[in-house]
């Protein structure tokens, strides 16, 4: 396939995003990070000039094709960046420099091109072991690779006497001349590095003044209620430079990262995908916003963080991962889930969007209540998660948000019809997770029969044919609690009315939760 054939492939990635990625343990995703994968399709031609475009792309692999011409410059300007795989190809020229600036890339692999000239020097590309390199002779610079500065001209291996004399004559001065080289290297390296540091790379340098600070440089860190002397330099070691392993769940809003600090605690930090659409001081002034939104139910927002223009909140990490993983994808979870404490988890997350629908001001609608949002810290205790994020991402609405975000199975179906993301609408999907914690099952198993895939469907066909003991997980049959599960489904049941004005208020489900 020529290069129009992956035109025409990117402009179908740029308006929709893959899906099917296995679910990952601390937070399901609701889709799968934004990647353009076509290795081993035999295409021909140049990397199309326009991919810098699709600035959310989080991953790409052009590995194994035919692809010829140099690799664009323009690829630094998708910061989100994190895999770049261009192996095996017959790619040529140098790696561009501006490639340094992908802060977050953590895989890049170029091997087995026609590539020359000097690596970039950088953070990142430090860290790629020789084999990201290998196969391109004209590289230098690298572990492994060409010392840049050892080459001689050719001119000093003719083998005739004359080219002998030339090189008796000229020899003295290559040497001193690459003396001098060696010096402008290691002049402009130690600038690169004293720059590096400048930008909180490899500095222990504490952050006490992030305002001033981030008025001058490009990375910076604040914390909004805990004091915590962390730099970035602390957070990049403790994701291992936002490294693949680190990833612990991914959302619509972006990956999220578990920071292991050297005192032992942890950290997840969230790196927002795309544009936030804000100036550094509207989005600091929305998320300390949102970092008063202080609830025992809530996973609190501890701070945020910027490198460039990528942006990354800090939050509490959450020890049992979510509810989705221990409900789908643990093979023994929903046995160490019992009865009690599944109904547990049912108030507190109620609790939780109480506090944010009623009594957080501004009241916040959360607009992606499932179970991989209701985080379980090491107790079991519940903690709804990205609540807000729909504001902090699009700052050009208003706080009652009209564009549609939702995951498959707990979006209402009055969304259909209208775009206003509504409290009421928060309650039908709070609902679907009741339904969840009742069943074991999921919003939606394509694996099922078509008429139990779709759970709410399913549960109201139970209902009508008074066949409810089916209903129920079978890990949760005979256990004494058959009455209490039966209250509780009676409320799900409000709450996945497909009339909104008939859903209870959220403050109405958490009463009638704590009465179970």
């Amino acid at each position: 396939m020529n290069t129009t054939g992956m035109q025409t492939i990117f402009g179908l990635f740029s308006v929709q995003r893959q899906t099917g990625l296995p679910y990952l343990t601390y937070k399901k995703p609701v889709a799968f990070p934004p990647s353009i994968l076509l290795c081993n399709n035999r295409f021909s031609g140049t990397i199309p000039s326009g991919i810098h475009h699709l600035s959310i792309l989080m991953a790409l692999d052009f590995s194994h094709n035919l692809l010829t011409g140099s690799i664009p410059p323009s690829l630094a300007n998708i910061t989100s960046l994190e895999t770049l795989d261009l192996s095996y190809n017959n790619l040529s020229g140098s790696i561009p420099s501006a490639l340094a600036n992908l802060t977050f890339l953590s895989n890049f692999n170029v091997a087995y091109n026609n590539l020359s000239g000097h690596i970039p020097l950088g953070t990142q590309f430090e860290t790629f072991s020789s084999s990201s390199y290998q196969g391109n002779p004209g590289l230098c610079g690298a572990p492994s690779l060409n010392n840049c500065t050892s080459k001689l001209p050719t001119a000093l291996y003719q083998p005739h006497s004359r080219g002998t004399r030339h090189v008796a004559i000229l020899l003295p001065v290559f040497i001193v001349a690459g003396m001098f080289v060696i010096a402008l290297f290691i002049t402009w390296w130690m600038l690169c590095r004293k720059n590096a540091v400048h930008h909180g790379y490899g500095s222990s340098r504490e952050f006490d003044d992030p305002v001033s600070l981030n008025e001058t440089q490009h990375a910076s860190i604040h914390f909004l209620y805990n004091h915590q002397k962390l730099t970035v330099a602390d957070i990049i070691k403790a994701t291992n430079n936002f490294d693949s392993t680190h990833i612990v769940g991914c959302g619509g809003f972006g990956l999220v990262y578990r920071a292991d600090l050297e005192d032992g605690t942890r950290l997840a930090i969230k790196k927002l995908t795309g544009d936030c659409g804000q100036m550094e001081r509207e989005f600091r002034a929305e998320v300390e916003a949102l970092s008063k939104a202080q609830h025992k139910n809530l996973v609190p927002l501890q701070g945020f963080l910027q490198i460039g223009t990528a942006k990354l909140l800090i939050y509490s990490f959450m020890e049992n991962g979510s509810l989705d993983y221990w409900l789908h994808e643990r093979s023994d979870g929903g046995a160490l889930l019992g009865w009690s404490t599944r109904l547990k988890i049912a108030q507190a997350a109620a609790a939780g969007l109480a506090y944010l629908h009623q009594i957080c001001n501004p009241h916040i609608v959360h607009r992606d209540i499932k179970s991989s949002n209701i985080l379980l810290d090491e107790n079991f205790e519940a903690h709804l998660a990205d609540f807000g994020l729909a504001r902090l991402m699009m700052s050009t609405q208003t706080h009652v948000t009209t564009e549609l975000v939702g995951t498959l199975g707990y979006i209402p179906p009055e969304y259909g019809e209208k775009s206003n993301a509504t409290p009421r609408g928060d309650v039908y999907s709070f609902g679907v997770v009741l339904l969840e914690l009742l069943t074991g099952k999921r919003p939606v198993d394509v694996c099922q029969s078509k008429e139990s895939s779709d759970l709410v469907a399913w549960v109201q066909k139970c209902k009508n044919d008074s066949t409810l003991y089916e209903l129920f997980d079978s890990l949760l049959r005979d256990t004494g609690h058959e009455e209490q599960m039966q209250r509780v489904l009676s409320i799900a049941c409000l709450c996945i009315n497909r009339d909104p004005s008939k859903r209870p208020s959220i403050k109405e489900v958490a009463s009638l939760l704590d009465q179970v």
